[in-house]
């Protein structure tokens, strides 16, 4: 499935989310509010423990080839990680190298806690386990970002995106984004975007790398003074509804074509009408006046919500950088900030 998301035998899906907000794919487990690490490694059940194994030769059928002394064949140079379940089971995650060392998903999270100077703090807002459990990730909540304190009071959420992997070959990852992980294309997604991402590699020296993390990713507010500055510079452009400014901005979001069908004439009149009536409400001009981050938010609002797609596929296309939508919406920024 296109989250990713692993599950338990009994069919429990292992993730764990702060219930202010419901994932896309509506599955694993909702805590009341942000909670400790423990807690919510416990909720996801990513709180197994991965051990180091010999890798044996078998033969077609399954069975150990042993050698004379009736010894197992190893198969050097090679190691495997084993998911070592509450319930006393087993189950082999991957190969490995020699050098690999396994970094346990709760060490990954209270060091990432300890990153943000907040250790043993309530602010974990997802976790789960991805690719039959051979990776971990989880998101810690920084605080919004709030754009015209004084004025819109408009928030913008942060995360510290945390990324773990026993499969030899997803690093340690610690990277600052606005996107919450809830699934594999979000993990993705938030790394893509991230303003800062520092990896380690699971060998004998990632110790010394980890440590290097807080100086590496600073938790700067460059990337939250870049984005505030830029919100706050279209909350300043005046687009009352009906105008020709807005206009301007919807034509260039959805710009007419000379050669288009009368159905897709048809089909851009609809859109246009959507986008029209979804910027007076509440949520967009209603709330924080006719300007416009107002028009912004509601093209975004239209892309991630109303367009005609499947909820994944518009999840998905909202929350990849490289993505058409994600275009459309650059598109819509520079038409409104040409109107300063």
């Amino acid at each position: 499935m296109s989250h990713d998301l692993d599950s338990t035998k009994a069919g429990k899906v292992r993730m764990a989310y702060a219930d202010h907000e419901v994932p896309w794919h509506r599955l694993g487990t909702a805590m009341k509010g942000l909670q400790k690490a423990e807690v919510m490694l416990e909720a996801a059940e990513a709180d197994f423990t991965v051990a180091i194994a010999g890798v044996a030769a078998v033969d077609t059928d399954g069975r150990v080839i042993l050698n004379p002394d009736g010894t197992p064949l190893m198969v050097e140079d090679s190691r495997a990680t084993v998911r070592i379940n509450k319930d006393g089971t087993y189950d082999a995650l991957s190969t490995v190298g020699t050098r690999y060392v396994v970094q346990q998903n709760l060490d990954c999270l209270n060091r990432a806690l300890d990153i943000v100077g907040a250790s043993g703090e309530a602010i974990v807002d997802t976790c789960g386990v991805l690719n039959g459990g051979r990776e971990f990730f989880a998101s810690i909540d920084l605080g919004g970002l709030v754009i015209d304190p004084t004025g819109v009071n408009d928030k913008i959420e942060r995360y510290l995106l945390v990324r773990n992997g026993h499969d030899g070959k997803t690093p340690i990852t610690y990277a600052n984004t606005s996107v919450r992980a809830v699934c594999k294309n979000t993990v993705m997604a938030g790394m893509n975007s991230a303003l800062r991402v520092f990896t380690a590699r699971h060998t004998r020296n990632q110790d010394m790398a980890i440590n290097e993390a807080k100086s590496v990713l600073e938790l700067s507010t460059e990337w939250a003074d870049e984005f505030r500055r830029t919100a706050e510079m279209m909350l300043s452009v005046n687009v009352p509804a009906s105008s020709r400014r807005l206009d301007d901005v919807i034509n260039a979001v959805f710009p007419k074509r000379k050669d288009e069908t009368d159905r897709q004439k048809n089909n851009r009149e609809e859109i246009v009408a959507v986008v029209r009536g979804l910027y007076p409400s509440a949520k967009n001009a209603g709330g924080y006046g006719f300007n416009g981050w107002a028009v912004y938010n509601t093209i975004a609002e239209y892309f991630d919500h109303y367009r005609d797609a499947k909820p994944e596929e518009r999840a998905v296309a909202s929350m990849d950088p490289n993505s058409w939508v994600t275009k459309k919406k650059h598109e819509a920024q520079s038409a409104i900030l040409s109107l300063i």
